[in-house]
Formats: structure tokens, sequence, C-alpha cells
């Protein structure tokens, strides 16, 4: 999981949460522990489990019998594994709505998202994440940013580099 839970609420005029409480929503966020090597054994079921208790204490907490949820890049492959873990359990029905943002749920649709994952690839990454116990986020960042690399690479080499220019601010980023 990708650790950039405040995307949701970068400042009061981009806040999705405001969005959202303002037009009578209770919203709760999930802000994932950055793992680090002795997690390395974490997997797609430790973060499914985290999301059903998370479910669990947000039931508890408004009294509500279902929720509505909403899932961006990884957080939406958890939540449609998560359906697929209540589906088995008979327990759908402690979720309403689910909405996926930017979320690739089939791989075997083309998508820049596998344009770097050949077998090759796709194993030295394994290895590597094993090695180190994580996938170094900084990897995580080139493959994107090679998935788009005039905006994202040659821009900022031009710009920053050979001009002398700052960069302007990046809300993401701050």
């Amino acid at each position: 999981q990708i650790n950039k839970f405040y995307i949701f609420d970068l400042s009061p005029e981009k806040s999705f949460v405001q969005y959202a409480l303002k037009n009578n929503l209770q919203v709760f966020v999930i802000s994932w522990r950055n793992p680090d090597a002795q997690h390395r054994e974490w997997g797609l079921s430790t973060y499914v489990e985290a999301l059903d208790q998370a479910i669990e204490v947000s039931r508890e907490i408004t009294g509500s019998r279902s929720v509505n949820l909403a899932g961006a890049c990884a957080g939406g492959l958890t939540v449609a594994a998560l359906l697929g873990h209540l589906q088995v359990r008979r327990q759908l029905r402690k979720v309403s709505s689910v909405t996926y943002l930017v979320s690739l749920l089939d791989s075997q649709m083309e998508s820049p998202a596998m344009l770097f994952a050949d077998e090759q690839t796709l194993e030295s990454s394994k290895r590597r994440s094993y090695q180190h116990g994580v996938l170094d986020g900084r990897d995580m960042a080139k493959v994107f940013a090679w998935m788009r690399p005039n905006d994202l690479i040659w821009n900022y080499w031009v710009n920053n580099y050979l001009l002398g220019r700052q960069p302007p601010a990046f809300d993401i980023l701050y």
C-alpha cells in the first residue's frame, strides 16, 4: 500500500473529506503504517484483515449496519479482495457501495501500469523487495514516472537542471 491518505484532504479548497462532511457524510480514512523490513511477510491478506477490522470499528462508532467504501489505487485492489472475502463469509451486507479510483482490477487488460511488468522485471522486484523487506517507494515512483516521462521526468530535468528554475510547490508532496 502507498500511504498517501492525505490525497483526499490536501487543503480546504481541495478536500474530498470537507466536501463529504459538508454533504452530511461521516468520513473515516485509513492511514496505513509505513512498512519496513520487519513487515516483509505482510501480504494482501494482512491489509484485507485490517480493512475488515476498520469497517467493524466504523460500524460500531456510527451504529450503522453497513458502510460505503472508496478505494484508490492499491486501496481499490484491497477493497475488491475484501469484498470477495466477505462474500465467502456471507457478510457482504456490511458494505452498501464501493467506489474505485484509479484501481487496476484486471491486469490482463493493456494499461500503462503494466508497461514494465514482464517476468524478469517482476521477479527482480520480488527478489529486491524480499531482500530489503519492502519495495522502496522511490523504486515505485520511478516506475510511475517512466509511464509519463515527458511530464514527470524530462520536464523537471529541463526546467530545474538546464534552466535553473525552482520547481513550483506540488500540494501532493507537501
